[in-house]
């Protein structure tokens, strides 16, 4: 009868192991985008399809968008605390922790979009200046890493908006950060809010306008709102990455690791061809719809480089001025776009 129970127990411990290495491991993916929104459609879908795909159907990921699971603003912290698995982190949303991404946010910082975020995904990755200063200290590991497509100035204002000086004094919207210093050098003033505030705002007239590209835009129905806007400025950009715990990085196995670490670089360096072609689309739709193109003369170029060379150093500064090493990471970030050209 011993021999009997041994037998089933080994039977039983064989069966379990069995189960446990084909058994299905399940994440929570949540950002705050909308329904339709490119980034979506252009990355995020892609990147899980391929997780699903290249794990066999073993590893899969619940996707919950639109704020579902929580706010933009908060995002780090349930990707800390565990409620999200893997959360739509924006540093610029949490610059209090996070200020050094925004180095890459800066106006002017580069002119190709795919140089950048090569740039970005080897300072984030791999020992990297900033994965050793900005995301480990935060106890998170970025999966996929983007930047938007670069910044324009969209205005709901009637009021027609000539060259930079036409541009004074209007309300836009920014994401904080290195955005707050731009639009302060172009004598704007920075209302800091969220995408998803943003249609509100504009609705009610709370503020005037949006630094935004013009394929957020159009996903959060702004199209209606705008009458003017910029076309081919360098206004900047926000940085985003889907980040998870290191606890929950922890609990995951090798093979697990290396689908979703592969599939993330491999989306992240791909999605920006991808973001230009729908942005050049967007800023069609918009022209189709009567937006007026608010143009730039040589001497408001030469101005606007002027602010922007200001806006870096005021920014490195700033971070200087409170122990952090703003300056140092300008000096790591040229070296990085300078090794992704």
């Amino acid at each position: 009868m011993k021999k009997i129970v041994r037998a089933a127990s080994r039977f039983a411990a064989l069966t379990l192991a069995c189960c446990n290495v084909h058994a299905e491991t399940t994440l929570r993916l949540a950002d705050s985008l909308p329904n339709g929104h490119f980034i979506a459609s252009e990355l995020t879908r892609p990147f899980i399809d391929q997780v699903q795909r290249d794990s066999k159907g073993q590893l899969k990921l619940q996707y919950f968008p639109g704020e579902q699971l929580g706010k933009a603003k908060d995002m780090l912290m349930l990707t800390q605390s565990g409620v999200v698995d893997i959360g739509y982190v924006g540093p610029s949303y949490v610059s209090d922790k996070m200020p050094l991404s925004a180095a890459f946010e800066l106006p002017g910082a580069f002119k190709d979009d795919c140089q950048g975020t090569r740039a970005l995904w080897a300072m984030t990755h791999d020992g990297g200046f900033l994965q050793k200063s900005e995301f480990e200290p935060n106890h998170v590991i970025p999966l996929l890493i983007l930047m938007l497509p670069r910044y324009q100035i969209l205005l709901s204002s009637k009021k027609p908006a000539s060259g930079v000086q036409g541009l004074a004094g209007f309300k836009v919207r920014s994401a904080g950060g290195a955005m707050d210093f731009m639009l302060h050098n172009l004598s704007m003033v920075p209302v800091r809010m969220t995408p998803p505030e943003v249609y509100e705002s504009l609705s009610r007239g709370t503020i005037d306008g949006a630094v935004f590209p013009y394929s957020s835009a159009l996903a959060y129905g702004l199209s209606n709102l705008v009458r003017q806007g910029t076309v081919g400025g360098s206004f900047g950009t926000v940085v985003l990455t889907y980040s998870i715990s290191e606890n929950r990085w922890k609990q995951l196995s090798v093979n697990e690791r290396t689908v979703l670490m592969t599939a993330g670089k491999e989306n992240s360096l791909n999605a920006c061809k991808r973001f230009e072609t729908t942005e050049n689309q967007s800023i069609d739709k918009f022209k189709a719809q009567g937006m007026r193109v608010i143009s730039f003369t040589a001497a408001d170029q030469t101005l606007m480089d002027s602010a922007f060379s200001k806006v870096g150093r005021e920014w490195a500064s700033g971070l200087d001025s409170r122990g952090r090493p703003g300056t140092r990471m300008l000096g790591e970030m040229e070296k990085a776009l300078a090794a992704a050209k």
